[in-house]
């Protein structure tokens, strides 16, 4: 599926033909309540950033932080959050926090290499982007999510009820699957019954 097959089925669940030029904007509504309550770690991906001075500027794209890392020796350390009032000045990279919509890295010097894993903003569909990773993996929560905008707009209060619980329910499971996805499916470690 893609953006204009999207469009196409969401004009046949509201059955309506006089709604072609407002489905982009209930596409538009349901992707900015989505993206706000799913978190997908299937699309973390990470970059190396040099500081200037203690300061990284965040990709573009930038969505929530996994982890920083930085290499001490050969050896790559994992930095920890912490807030402006618990800083301590002691010269050592270790800690970092957020500053003006950058990363500051403590104790950082001013080209110091850090690695940035994080989860990228998922991009909404346009005419030139036409798919995304939850199109990808969850149409049905894209129709539903978007029909639901649909009902609203026609203020048909039945079918955004109906429609709104289902939606619900598909977001959950959007979740479930972005979780199962990192979890191993076997592992080495097992649950043996005492005898």
């Amino acid at each position: 599926m893609n953006y204009t097959m999207l469009q196409a089925d969401i004009a046949d669940y509201l059955q309506r033909t006089d709604l072609t030029a407002k489905i982009p904007s209930f596409i538009a509504l349901a992707e900015t309540s989505m993206f706000r309550e799913i978190n997908i770690k299937d699309i973390q991906t990470a970059v190396t950033l040099a500081t200037v001075g203690e300061y990284l500027t965040l990709p573009a794209d930038f969505g929530s932080i996994v982890r920083l890392t930085t290499t001490v020796g050969s050896i790559e350390k994992t930095l920890d959050y912490i807030s402006p009032v618990e800083r301590r000045s002691d010269g050592h990279i270790g800690n970092y926090g957020f500053e003006n919509g950058q990363i500051r890295v403590y104790g950082a010097g001013s080209t110091t290499t850090v690695k940035l894993y994080y989860t990228p903003l998922i991009a909404p569909l346009s005419d030139s982007v036409t798919t995304n990773w939850l199109l990808d993996n969850a149409k049905d929560l894209y129709l539903y999510a978007s029909a639901l905008e649909g009902a609203k707009y026609l203020r048909d209060e039945t079918e955004a009820a109906a429609l709104g619980g289902m939606v619900s329910g598909l977001i959950d499971s959007v979740r479930r699957l972005a979780e199962r996805k990192w979890q191993p499916s076997s592992g080495s470690l097992q649950i043996k019954p005492r005898r």
